[in-house]
């Protein structure tokens, strides 16, 4: 069967990633990146090591899942504060003020959720970091979403390297959001197929990576007429749209 293979094929292309990445002298470029990448394989391997030992279904096996599932939620949201650095590196005002807002919209959800955690008997339970996930997913798709706008609407270089990252995980991150409703709402009943989904979405994002990333590509320095004047334009865009994001991720959360 394709699912079960999928969990090895994705640890070949991350141990892939960062072997290239080693080999080309380019885990410097995207060291938040890469951390990620090496956290998630160590990850798996953990997974593996210890579902070859118990069954998917014992205690051992759940709180090594759940616990790492938590953190991965939060060493995913590290990875937007380095595109937002590299891809606004030529505006660092607008660079400063697009990560802070980043910061407080997810200080926002983190703080939205444990609240919900306090008030619930069962604690940080699975159900709840399956929420946690969810609201997390969602803000940073809003931030994909952002960012891509302004590669688009003021011609920011990015690179192909940044640019594959960011739409690859752009992709994976939309397919999860779906997928995270889906699971939310019909429950126990769609978890296999759930996990099968994210996992399918989670390998066609690393053979994205891995084409974007097999060699550096620097971006092409941009060629502002009057960086006075288009400074302050980029500035404004980018609190406009980070506003709008708050906004969204406030109505979502009070849903």
């Amino acid at each position: 069967m394709w699912a079960p293979s999928i969990p090895y094929l994705c640890m070949f292309f991350e141990a892939l990633l960062l072997l290239r990445a080693w080999r080309k002298r380019t885990l410097a470029r995207f060291p938040i990146f890469y951390s990620y990448i090496a956290f998630v394989l160590l990850q798996s391997i953990l997974r593996t090591i210890i579902l070859l030992e118990y069954s998917w279904d014992s205690k051992p096996y759940s709180i090594a899942y759940w616990t790492t599932e938590f953190i991965g939620v939060f060493a995913g949201c590290s990875i937007f504060f380095e595109f937002y650095k590299i891809a606004l590196a030529g505006f660092p005002g607008a660079g400063k003020f697009a990560r802070n807002a980043l910061l407080f919209v997810f200080a926002l959800t983190i703080g939205k959720v444990l609240v919900t955690a306090a008030h619930l008997s069962s604690g940080l339970s699975g159900d709840l970091i399956v929420q946690i996930e969810r609201d997390m997913r969602f803000v940073q798709l809003a931030a994909v979403v952002t960012l891509l706008a302004l590669f688009l609407l003021y011609a920011i270089p990015t690179g192909r390297n940044l640019l594959g990252i960011v739409v690859g995980y752009g992709i994976f991150i939309a397919i999860c959001v779906l997928n995270l409703v889906f699971l939310n709402r019909f429950r126990g009943a769609a978890l296999e197929a759930a996990s099968a989904i994210q996992a399918s979405a989670y390998l066609f994002t690393l053979c994205v990576w891995t084409v974007a990333l097999w060699s550096y590509r620097p971006a092409v320095a941009p060629r502002l007429a009057n960086p006075a004047i288009a400074y302050p334009i980029l500035h404004g865009a980018t609190s406009e749209k980070l506003a709008d994001t708050r906004v969204a991720v406030r109505g979502a959360l009070d849903n």
